[in-house]
């Protein structure tokens, strides 16, 4: 008998795009329950860092369950959680994409993560949020997912504008741009690859949000459920590991960021659209 495969649901791409708003509206659905970014899960075991609901992992309703049904011994053992994280490194993204092969113990701790976390959940399809292109790569190598992405992406003055701010590992404007290239750049490739991904657009997402995620339906689930409304809809985080400042306003709406136009002059949105331009005109962004 063929053992039944995990049912996953990635977010890829840069950060500051998005993808923790896109994730909670996407808990909403019926057939997903999103568990945050969980290439920060061992840490966050190791530590026992607060989940988004404020409580320890191990006080937290939903992940002390979890808890209780893993072996930490693997989870809190450094040395795996050194391994998990430097096989995640984006530097690694084009070794994987050559053909490198996922290390057993990685694959061993995702296996059993995930399979607890799966049946644990009312929902056939868990949702990882992580956005790291290399984490995306190990996983599609797991025989025992069943593996779709969701690619965002958000014109590079927006991430600039979010990653401006002193909250959160900020970056400079040159730092993010190079860091914005290289992600997208590699999630770009991915989506042209591997069609289990799809592409959309952090602004078509905020403006047009019904439209998107009907798209995302046919995408994830080859079906056409109508969606209304959702910009009138109050959303509640749920328990998600990791993720921005977001997660600690406990609700959110979907609200449009456009403050770059404001934040940035006109003269450096010219020249970060430039020093980017492949991306831009290829997402059709305008100048």
């Amino acid at each position: 008998m063929e053992e039944k495969k995990i049912n996953t649901i990635y977010l890829l791409g840069a950060g500051r795009s998005g993808t923790t708003m896109l994730a909670t509206i996407l808990n909403n659905h019926p057939n997903i329950f999103t568990i945050g970014e969980m290439h920060q899960f061992l840490d966050y075991v190791l530590e026992d860092k607060d989940c988004s609901c404020g409580s320890k992992l191990s006080q937290c309703t939903f992940w002390a369950t979890i808890l209780n049904s893993l072996d930490l011994s693997v989870l809190q053992n450094k040395n795996n959680v050194e391994l998990s994280n430097s096989s995640e490194k984006h530097h690694l993204i084009p070794f994987y994409l050559l053909g490198k092969n996922i290390p057993p113990t990685y694959r061993k701790i995702i296996d059993m993560v995930f399979s607890t976390i799966q049946k644990k959940v009312d929902k056939p399809w868990i949702l990882d949020s992580s956005k790291y292109i290399s984490r995306y790569l190990l996983l599609r190598k797991n025989k025992k997912l069943n593996l779709k992405g969701i690619y965002l992406v958000r014109d590079v003055r927006g991430v600039i504008n979010s990653f401006g701010k002193k909250v959160q590992t900020p970056k400079k404007p040159l730092s993010a741009i190079l860091y914005y290239t290289l992600i997208n750049l590699s999630a770009q490739w991915v989506c042209w690859w591997d069609k289990r991904v799809i592409k959309i657009k952090y602004e078509d997402f905020v403006n047009q949000p019904e439209q998107t995620l009907q798209i995302l339906e046919k995408h994830l689930f080859n079906s056409s459920n109508n969606v209304t409304n959702l910009k009138n809809e109050t959303f509640n985080i749920p328990h998600i590991i990791a993720g921005n400042r977001l997660r600690s306003q406990k609700k959110l709406v979907i609200k449009k960021d456009m403050k770059w136009k404001e934040n940035i002059g006109r003269t450096h949105q010219i020249l970060y659209y430039f020093l980017t331009f492949p991306l831009m005109i290829l997402n059709k962004y305008k100048p």
